[in-house]
């Protein structure tokens, strides 16, 4: 049986939930330092808990094992790793002044969601600044021309919406394709109305969901009338949650498939009272173990666990329960990518030589370093190519008893291993 680790938004309010593991871990064996570098995560702690709290652990796991191994030590000194956590509630103008304040802080990175980036990134490029993106797949996002210093470990729409495409077209012809009015959904629409057509699928009808609404059951009634084959939902985890939601209350049990905002634990806690809830909801995302086996991943994970995240908070788990009555535990899957940047910032700093972004020194430095994920992958970017997942790492999953697996239906899928979640 695993520790039960935290899931952000589930039981209690968001200021509880970040003292529970804040940017204050526990120090025990940690040493304090009189130079640190600060990375700002920069996440929507308000609007998006979850996002926010992978986010923060998976920095704070990599952090204080950087701190207690000596820290970065470049110019004859060690400098210690400092996280400071700011929530941009999803708003670019609140997202501008956190970059800003992190500029003038000296901030050696930020780690963002991605969610409010093109308002972001100009002035942190003239800062010389790096944006690690851990969450945001927008396909147009990463783009080093206009963009050099954004980079991204997350799975992009368009490589997803290429493998979900002719996956949705071996179980259906006719889907509808319902997305919501956020950048996400809106690129999401765009890169999967063009993959849905190139696998010979009729898209209809084609929704948009505004994400400013209370309930869903216009739109879910429309699809149930539309005598579709299955739906392509595409939108951010409290839209998809609440569109679902009205869905199966609605008496459908249609086909839903998804991306990766289907594991955000909200998801499952809001159609836990729900006739069929979240049974059968199929999702594209990143493969959390790699081809050379789960060694890694399940190191990673006892690491995570035994960091103790949630000694001074109460249990917490999805918000739901297995049919053997056992609490249902979110992994730390996500939490790899931040992690990851952590680390890769640790290693652009030592090629630098510096922890001065003046010139763009960091941005050069991160072009041409590469580190071993958590998960076992070798991570890493180059001048030319930002993204931190390839497109042969994207899987399916389904839920089966609250709970995600790969699916069997699919060569790659099939081929991973489940992960526990009691």
């Amino acid at each position: 049986m695993r520790k039960r680790t935290i899931a952000a938004g589930m039981a209690l309010p968001l200021a509880s939930l970040l003292a529970a593991c804040g940017s204050n871990p526990p120090t025990g064996g940690i040493p304090s330092y009189s130079d640190n570098v600060t990375i700002v995560l920069d996440t929507p702690q308000s609007a998006l808990p979850y996002v926010a709290k992978f986010t923060l652990q998976g920095a704070q796991l990599a952090a204080d094992e950087i701190n207690r191994a000596g820290g970065i030590k470049v110019g004859g000194k060690a400098y210690g790793v400092k996280l400071e956590q700011k929530d941009n509630a999803l708003s670019p103008t609140t997202a501008l002044a956190n970059v800003n304040a992190a500029i003038g802080e000296k901030a050696v990175a930020v780690i963002d969601d991605g969610y409010t980036v093109s308002s972001t990134f100009d002035a942190a490029n003239r800062a010389g600044l790096p944006i690690l993106v851990d969450y945001n797949s927008e396909a147009q996002l990463i783009d080093t021309d206009k963009r050099p210093n954004v980079f991204r470990i997350t799975p992009p729409n368009d490589a997803m919406a290429a493998k979900l495409a002719p996956y949705v077209a071996a179980h259906g012809k006719k889907f509808a394709l319902v997305t919501d009015d956020s950048s996400y959904g809106v690129d999401g629409a765009a890169q999967l109305t063009d993959a849905m057509a190139k696998a010979g699928l009729i898209v209809s009808p084609k929704l948009t969901l505004p994400s400013n609404a209370t309930e869903y059951a216009t739109q879910a009634l429309q699809v149930k009338q539309a005598g579709v084959d299955g739906v392509v939902l595409w939108a951010r985890a409290p839209v998809l949650a609440g569109f679902l939601r009205a869905l199966r209350a609605g008496g459908s049990s249609v086909p839903v498939y998804s991306g990766p905002t289907a594991e955000d634990p909200v998801v499952r806690d809001q159609l836990a009272s729900v006739t069929g809830g979240v049974e059968g909801l199929t999702y594209a995302s990143f493969r959390i173990t790699t081809e050379t086996g789960p060694e890694s991943w399940d190191a990673f994970r006892k690491k995570y666990e035994d960091h103790n995240f949630n000694d001074n908070a109460p249990d917490f788990h999805v918000g739901v329960k297995a049919k053997d009555g056992k609490d249902v535990v979110q992994p730390p899957d996500w939490q790899i990518f931040p992690y990851d940047m952590v680390y890769l910032v640790k290693a652009a700093i030592l090629r630098a030589g510096t922890v001065d972004t003046a010139g763009g020194k960091l941005i050069d430095a991160l072009d041409n370093v590469q580190i071993k994920s958590a998960n076992g992958d070798n991570r890493g970017w180059k001048k030319d190519n930002h993204e931190g997942v390839v497109d042969d790492d994207i899987y399916f999953a389904t839920f089966s008893d609250n709970k995600f697996k790969p699916v069997q239906d699919d060569p790659l899928s099939k081929s991973l291993p489940p992960i526990d979640q009691e």
